[in-house]
């Protein structure tokens, strides 16, 4: 009996660890599937706030053709972004540094992702 309260104990521990992201890693999930055109993956990390965003570039993606479709994903594939880890989170929102870089950009883009916890995990909710 006690092997499997210690074995049940010690799942439970661990789930509950690996279950929580930090925000910086929420936020390149996010911007990775929205610059991929994967919306419905970037909706799993967006906080009600952004949803019409979402919303308006899924309509937007959906109204091309099946050329211009795989012209945008081919041309949004060679992106790279990074974002920056906040030194310290105070409260449950923390705006973030990101950077997409493009070879078709002469400089990096430079923007911030604002995130909010929303029980154990973080949603983006602002986008600037």
């Amino acid at each position: 009996m006690k092997r499997i309260l210690w074995i049940t104990l010690c799942l439970a521990v661990m789930s509950s660890c690996s279950c929580r992201q930090e925000p910086e890693q929420v936020a390149l999930d996010f911007l990775q599937s929205f610059f991929a055109s994967d919306y419905k993956q970037a909706r799993v990390y967006a906080a009600p706030e952004i949803m019409g965003i979402l919303d308006k570039s899924q309509s937007i993606f959906d109204s091309l053709t099946p050329e211009e479709h795989q012209e945008v994903k081919d041309y949004l594939s060679a992106i790279n972004i990074t974002v920056e880890a906040p030194e310290k989170i105070k409260g449950d929102t923390v705006r973030l540094p990101y950077r997409v870089e493009f070879s078709r950009l002469k400089e990096p883009g430079e923007s911030f992702i604002t995130l909010r916890r929303e029980g154990r995990n973080w949603k983006v909710y602002a986008l600037e």
